[in-house]
């Protein structure tokens, strides 16, 4: 009684705000009800090199190892991403990122489609590895969104996450950089950790950040990954941001819901 008298105090305090709409939500809810059922839960299987669906057909079994995607560049650089960065959706993921709300990634994670193929042996080897922020941002920020976002999916899944990779220069933010010059930006932006070849070789990885806009940033990070001898590398979003030429089309899979509080 104590404890939810003190959360109405806070709440009519703190007068707390949708990320979304800026309206109210409902206490102990980052986003109101309105903005959440707004946002499909649809996922999309995409190709990291061109950001196309890989067609028609069992959107679940594209997306596991193996599998035939995209059919200009085949299965090595598949991402499974959440719903499109629209509004609200992109509100809510802005206030997470640059305005310090840490306290939404549980939700944001929640959006992340949950890989069919962690039911098999794929699943009991895998690691989640978060797309990591250049030491100065992460400082600026006072988090690391991907890492919150793969520490979530870590407790709901049962999967460890392995900070893998760290980011060996700032780059500017990818945000208002065309297709072209996002890739530029990020070549060569990220570095194995001493000991990654150790831990990646031979095990799946899932390579998780909270936007794919063009695929450059998890484009770059995969390759790196490659030379720590994974067996696969699956990239996770929580959303994606479309094809800024208004031709991307997508296989979509249902996100299954992963029913836990981060």
């Amino acid at each position: 009684m104590v404890e939810e008298s003190t959360a109405d105090w806070l709440d009519a305090v703190t007068d707390r705000r949708c990320a979304g709409c800026r309206g109210p939500a409902e206490r102990r809810q980052p986003v109101c009800a309105g903005c959440d059922a707004s946002i499909g839960r649809l996922g999309s299987v995409l190709c990291l090199r061109c950001l196309h669906g890989g067609g028609e057909g069992d959107a679940a079994r594209t997306a596991a190892p193996g599998e035939g995607a995209c059919p200009r560049h085949g299965s090595d650089r598949l991402l499974l991403a959440g719903p499109a960065y629209e509004a609200p959706l992109d509100a809510i993921v802005r206030a997470f990122k640059y305005e310090g709300n840490s306290h939404l990634a549980a939700w944001i994670a929640s959006l992340v489609p949950t890989p069919p193929a962690l039911r098999e042996s794929f699943g009991r080897e895998s690691l989640l590895v978060p797309v990591p922020l250049h030491p100065a941002r992460r400082a600026s920020r006072g988090f690391d969104q991907s890492h919150l976002l793969a520490e979530c999916l870590g407790r709901w899944w049962g999967v460890p996450v392995a900070a893998l990779l760290d980011r060996r220069r700032e780059t500017p933010p990818q945000a208002r950089l065309d297709p072209a010059a996002r890739r530029e930006n990020v070549d060569g932006a990220f570095r194995l950790r001493p000991g990654a070849e150790a831990l990646a070789r031979g095990r799946p990885l899932l390579l998780v950040d909270d936007v794919a806009t063009t695929g450059a940033t998890l484009l770059s990070a995969a390759q790196v990954l490659e030379e720590a001898s994974p067996s696969w590398i699956l990239s996770l979003s929580a959303a994606h941001g479309g094809d800024p030429e208004g031709t991307q089309s997508t296989a979509h899979v249902k996100v299954a819901a992963p029913g836990g509080v981060c």
